[in-house]
């Protein structure tokens, strides 16, 4: 007669299986669904075009923000932050995550823009709060609140007359003149702009830095060529409204 083992003999085993496999088969993977937040703040550090000076730091808004679940290189979530730079990411489950935005490199030949990444994990019902984080952006030397002006005089001599002993015909306003202004180490001029009809000239909307602002003058000692009048200006603050006042270029 053939033997039978006891029922409970087989459940037994196949019970004790199931309690190991069980708790393995639950785990979930990083993701939505949890207890934990990972946030923080941005901000843009504002630099000249050579990044040679810091011009200014402000709360980066509506900057988009982004995490990465665990392995996966696909983005799982963005957020853009809020008027005062924060952002977060709630409802997180246990496990490994990345945070990644954009920034410019400064070691780009072009300003290009990469990825700054930060690397987090967190426990259940953990606030992992990343600080503060920064991006860098470049401001043109037009991207400012600050101005320089001037008056330009033009004093004509009579073509008669012959240097040194030059006689005065009129003094106006030079009027349609060229003015320059070359930003920092700049090889070439920036801006060219003219003078109204009451010779005065401003360059608007300047970053902070050392500009070089000039014009012409004919030289009346009779060389071919024109004499610069040359300024070297440095702008400290924003909104700073800097006046070369009157000056005076001269005719023959």
């Amino acid at each position: 007669m053939p033997y039978t083992f006891p029922v409970k003999h087989i459940l037994k085993p196949i019970f004790l299986s199931l309690v190991i496999v069980l708790p393995f088969s639950c785990e979930k993977p990083e993701g939505y669904g949890g207890t934990s937040r990972i946030h923080g703040k941005l901000v843009t550090s504002f630099y000249n075009d050579d990044y040679s000076l810091l011009l200014k730091e402000e709360a980066a808004v509506d900057e988009d923000v982004f995490l990465l679940f665990g392995e996966d290189e696909h983005v799982g979530d963005k957020v853009e932050t809020s008027s005062s730079g924060a952002f977060q990411f709630p409802y997180l489950r246990p496990g490994a995550y990345t945070v990644y935005y954009m920034s410019e490199d400064s070691l780009s030949m072009d300003n290009e823009e990469t990825p700054v990444s930060i690397d987090a994990t967190i426990e259940s019902g953990q606030d992992q709060d990343l600080g503060v984080l920064k991006r860098i952006e470049t401001l043109d030397f037009d991207d400012g609140t600050s101005s320089i002006s001037g008056t330009i005089r033009l004093i004509n001599y009579k073509n008669s007359s012959e240097y040194p002993f030059l006689v005065v015909k009129d003094t106006s306003f030079a009027q349609e003149h060229e003015v320059y202004l070359t930003y920092g180490q700049h090889e070439f001029y920036d801006e060219r702009i003219r003078t109204g009809f009451n010779g005065y000239f401003e360059f608007r909307n300047l970053i902070k830095g050392k500009f070089t602002i000039y014009t012409y003058s004919e030289n009346v000692t009779g060389a071919t060529e024109d004499i610069p009048v040359i300024f070297e200006v440095t702008i400290t603050e924003e909104g700073e409204e800097i006046d070369l006042g009157v000056f005076d270029i001269y005719q023959l």
